[in-house]
C-alpha cells in the first residue's frame, strides 16, 4: 500500500507518493554515473563526459495555441528536480541531496544539449547559484511547452514573457511585477558576467530568465511558440541587461532566514 505526502515549502506545495527507486550514483568532477528515473537523461549506467558540447538536439517545434504543453523529456525531469530541491530543503540529509544532485544533472544534460553549452559549465553554474535561483530557475522549467498567453503568469492558462518570470521566482516567494522592464529595474543590475541561473535577461519588449551560461535563456517567446529554450539574439539588440531578484528591493525583506 503506498502512502503519500504534500511538502509545503515557501508556497510551493509538492505532492510525493508512492516508492520511488534510489539512485546509485557517483558524482566526482562533474561526471554522472548511475541508473535511476531521474538520471534516465544522463545515460543509464553512462559515463557523460563534463566537456562534451552536444549539438544534435533540435529544439521541438510547439504550434499549439493553447497551455496545454506537449510532452517534453526535460519538463518531466525538471518536475522531478523541483520535488528534490524541496525535499533537501524541508530536510537537509546527504542522502535528499545526492538525489537532488543526480536529477539536477539529468536536467543540465538536457537543457545543456538543447542549446548547444557545455553541460560542465552550465552543471558548475547551477551548483555554485544559491538554492532560490536553482529552485526559481527549475520551476521556470517545468512549464517547458506551456502555450503564450499574454497578461498570464498561471501556466494553467498561458504565459507571457513576464508571466513566466514572475511565476518562477514567486516559488521561492519572490513577487515581481507582471511588466518586463518592471521586472529588471525591481532587480539589483548585473554584468553578464556576474549574472546567476535564473536572473532576469531583458531588453526593450521582452524579459527571460538567464540558464547560466553563454547566451542561453528560458522565455515564452511568443504565440505559437510559448515556453522554450533558446538563445539571446545579439542582432537585434543593441544592449540586454541583467537583473538578479534574489536582491532585489522587493526581495529583501523576505529573504533573512529562507534557505
Amino acid at each position: 500500500m503506498s502512502h503519500s505526502r504534500r511538502i509545503y515549502f515557501g508556497g510551493i506545495s509538492l505532492a510525493r507518493g508512492g516508492k520511488r527507486a534510489m539512485a546509485v550514483a557517483t558524482i566526482t568532477c562533474g561526471l554522472v554515473v548511475g541508473s535511476s528515473s531521474a538520471a534516465h537523461a544522463a545515460g543509464t549506467a553512462v559515463v557523460v563526459p563534463p566537456a562534451v558540447v552536444q549539438t544534435t538536439w533540435r529544439e521541438p517545434q510547439l504550434l499549439t495555441k493553447d497551455a496545454r504543453p506537449r510532452f517534453d523529456a526535460a519538463k518531466t525531469i525538471a518536475g522531478e528536480a523541483l520535488i528534490a530541491i524541496a525535499t533537501f530543503i524541508e530536510v537537509p540529509t546527504a542522502e535528499n541531496f545526492a538525489q537532488f544532485q543526480i536529477t539536477r544533472a539529468a536536467l543540465v544534460t538536457r537543457v545543456a544539449a538543447r542549446v548547444n553549452e557545455s553541460r560542465a559549465a552550465m552543471l558548475e553554474a547551477w551548483s555554485q547559484a544559491s538554492l532560490k535561483h536553482q529552485m526559481a530557475l527549475i520551476a521556470g522549467l517545468t512549464t517547458l511547452g506551456v502555450g503564450y498567453e499574454y497578461g498570464s503568469d498561471n501556466p494553467k492558462k498561458g504565459l507571457d514573457c513576464s508571466g513566466l518570470v514572475a511565476y518562477a521566482w514567486k516559488k521561492v516567494g519572490i513577487a515581481l511585477p507582471l511588466q518586463s522592464k518592471r521586472q529588471w529595474e525591481s532587480s539589483r543590475d548585473v554584468e553578464q558576467q556576474d549574472a546567476l541561473p535564473g536572473d532576469v535577461v531583458w531588453y526593450p519588449g521582452h524579459t527571460m530568465m538567464y540558464l547560466g551560461v553563454g547566451d542561453a535563456v528560458l522565455h515564452s517567446a511568443r504565440e505559437n511558440l510559448g515556453v522554450r529554450l533558446g538563445r539571446i539574439n545579439w542582432k537585434q539588440i543593441p544592449r540586454v541587461k541583467f537583473g538578479n531578484p534574489e536582491v532585489s528591493l522587493l526581495s529583501v525583506n523576505r529573504t533573512a532566514g529562507v534557505f
